[in-house]
């Protein structure tokens, strides 16, 4: 099979080995709007197939390759996976009870941990109601001194002051390094977010057409290849580009165009940070009919 290239302006590869998870937030970004995510029975790959097709991408200097769910390390295939990968890799984990110092010290090498990053690469987040920082902060500090890796936790509306200062004490003292990140969505009628695109997650379709270009490569468990987390998240077959493992796929140079404007997942239009942590980056480019008239960002 031909290498896969993934294009210079390419921020960030997304790879979600398993849409399977140990937690039940009923806050989950991938369920946001009433998604299928969840519902997608299509089978994973095994390990051998992600190792065939990841190691063909071709990724722009100093982006690595993003393993994700669900939870990764419910995929039992991963530490084959980490063994044999020829990229850098970063992670998003909750890091389930199960996972242990000794299953990394069993690999035979830690190098796709090993890059120059402005963050943690393997990022663990703690989520309100689901797991436990007194927890998981004392197993992170455990890993630190082979791994890459810190604690995330979302600003969600319902956390007290209290519990926010009890975590960064916590954080303090086992020298775990700390961040927070945004919660997104509506909580008691509040829309929560900075969004380049004010009406994007509006929770239905506005009824127009418009042309968007994603900086984002989004790899679904079977190894399909979307253009954004939306056409993802519910499980859109008829809009996926292509498949990780087809003999050959060149990922799209123009904007294409889309007719589901509103249910845009806010993991692409938001106000972020790119991989550099300069803030003022969103995923998506998006033009409009001119005929529509947007919202005040």
């Amino acid at each position: 099979m031909k290498p896969i290239i993934v294009p210079g302006y390419y921020d960030y590869v997304g790879i979600y080995v398993t849409n399977k998870c140990h937690l039940h937030c009923f806050y989950c970004v991938t369920e946001h709007f009433g998604t299928a995510y969840k519902k997608n029975r299509s089978t994973e790959l095994t390990p051998d197939q992600w190792i065939e097709g990841l190691n063909r991408l071709v990724l722009p200097r100093d982006i690595p390759i993003t393993l994700q769910g669900g939870e990764p390390f419910i995929y039992k295939g991963i530490w084959k996976i980490l063994e044999n990968i020829t990229h850098k890799v970063d992670i998003m984990t909750a890091l389930p009870p199960t996972l242990k110092r000794e299953n990394f010290l069993k690999l035979k090498t830690l190098d796709w941990n090993k890059r120059e990053a402005p963050y943690p690469t393997i990022r663990v987040s703690y989520h309100k109601g689901q797991n436990d920082f007194e927890d998981l902060i004392p197993r992170i500090a455990e890993l630190q001194d082979i791994l890459s890796i810190g604690l995330y936790y979302f600003g969600y509306p319902i956390n007290t002051d209290d519990e926010i200062v009890a975590l960064k004490a916590c954080a303090q003292k086992y020298g775990v390094e700390l961040r927070e990140k945004e919660f997104l969505g509506e909580w008691n009628g509040k829309h929560y977010g900075r969004y380049q695109y004010k009406d994007a997650s509006a929770g239905k379709r506005l009824g127009i057409e418009v042309l968007c270009k994603n900086s984002v490569a989004v790899i679904g468990h079977d190894g399909d290849i979307y253009h954004c987390h939306s056409d993802h998240y519910f499980n859109k077959k008829e809009l996926v580009l292509g498949n990780i493992l087809d003999k050959h796929f060149e990922f799209p140079a123009e904007h294409l165009p889309c007719s589901n404007y509103g249910l845009c997942s806010a993991c692409d239009v938001k106000i972020k940070t790119n991989h550099l942590q300069i803030d003022g980056y969103t995923s998506v480019d998006i033009k409009f009919p001119k005929s529509y008239r947007r919202p005040e960002t």
